[in-house]
């Protein structure tokens, strides 16, 4: 096979961890610390732990069907009608979630970085090199990624290294005190947020990109990174802001790099830090933007996908204006609207598609 169209096993592994990590980095730590307080670190563990077993189960998926999109499965397994219908319904998700990622982008730099800039003018560059990465495919898209790899773990690590000084052990205390229950919710969290999603990974699968042999390893070498990434975050913003102060934060990775304070000299760089985020985030919103483009080619027979990049992120950059009208609907969507659905395209969507295949395959 030409490894000209294959994304290697080390790529496909970044892949994950940027879409995994994503918005993920900047949210989920405060909705941990909200729920399990001082014992959001265990809430984290359990749901990398969970996590891991439906990363497990997206490879078995995509090793039942090497040579198929996640679009392929669904005429195949379902039927042509009951298949495409699944893929509309799949081609929505993905638009809503572009949109509402692309919110997130323009609402953080409004509200943190530039807030005299238009958020309009913010999504419409974003936008414009999501198309242009789009364009250019996922093997393109899976090399960017393995360039800014090292950038990335090397600004975490240096996020790790200077903000160790400012932390509070006692913090931690006491340990255990929240409920079973409590922490089994915000490992719920941890899992729709970071590893259901990854779903749509199976989606890159084309003609123009293979997935390399040993795919389960990049699945769970992945998933254990983004995870581990992610535990360490939280432990750090309980231990330096403590469970209260990081609960209130809107983006307390943002609040936890404004603490680096290096001899009064080294501070104030928290936008530096910033950029682990807007990288990871854009590969996230291509990928979910390339799931729309090649679920609509999907329907419509179109062979060419690429062509369809312009309008659908006309399409994406509008509909992230109002995908939320303000900030109390965007906390009541994550939380009451996005659980059920992350469940549904999650977990009940792959294990109906193994399930009939194991039948139709004994047939």
């Amino acid at each position: 096979m030409n490894n000209e169209n294959m994304l290697s096993a080390r790529q496909l592994m970044i892949l994950i961890i940027f879409f995994s990590v994503g918005t993920t980095i900047l949210v989920v730590p405060s909705m941990l610390a909200a729920e399990t307080k001082q014992d959001a670190w265990i809430s984290g563990v359990m749901g990398v732990g969970i996590g891991l077993l439906f990363l497990w189960m997206y490879v078995k998926l995509a090793m039942m069907y090497p040579d198929y999109t996640l679009f392929d499965m669904n005429e195949y397994v379902l039927g042509k009608w009951l298949g495409k219908t699944v893929t509309l319904f799949i081609v929505f998700i993905a638009i809503v979630l572009s949109a509402q990622v692309l919110f997130y982008i323009g609402s953080f730099m409004t509200r943190q970085i530039m807030p005299s800039t238009p958020v309009q003018a913010i999504h419409i560059l974003m936008i414009t090199f999501v198309i242009i990465g789009s364009k250019l495919g996922v093997v393109i898209l899976g090399r960017t990624a393995e360039i800014f790899f090292p950038w990335i773990l090397l600004l975490f690590i240096l996020l790790v290294i200077f903000v160790t000084p400012q932390t509070h052990y006692t913090n931690l205390l006491p340990i255990g005190e929240t409920s079973m229950m409590s922490i089994t919710r915000a490992s719920i969290f941890m899992i729709v947020y970071s590893y259901l999603p990854i779903v749509f990974t199976i989606c890159l699968i084309s003609r123009d990109a293979k997935f390399p042999k040993q795919l389960s390893k990049s699945f769970l070498y992945g998933g254990i990174t983004s995870g581990s990434m992610m535990i360490i975050i939280a432990f750090l913003s309980i231990m330096v802001m403590g469970p209260d102060q990081s609960s209130r934060q809107v983006y307390a990775t943002y609040a936890l790099a404004k603490k680096i304070n290096v001899g009064n000299f080294l501070q104030r760089i928290e936008v530096t830090v910033a950029f682990l985020w807007f990288i990871t985030i854009y590969f996230k919103l291509t990928m979910y933007f390339h799931v729309a483009i090649k679920g609509i080619a999907s329907l419509f027979q179109i062979q060419n996908y690429k062509s369809l990049s312009t309008p659908t992120g006309f399409i994406v950059a509008v509909l992230s204006l109002v995908v939320y009208p303000n900030a109390a609907y965007s906390h009541q969507w994550d939380n009451l609207t996005w659980v059920p659905l992350a469940f549904c395209f999650g977990f009940l969507y792959p294990v109906l598609l193994i399930g009939l295949g194991y039948l139709r395959g004994k047939r």
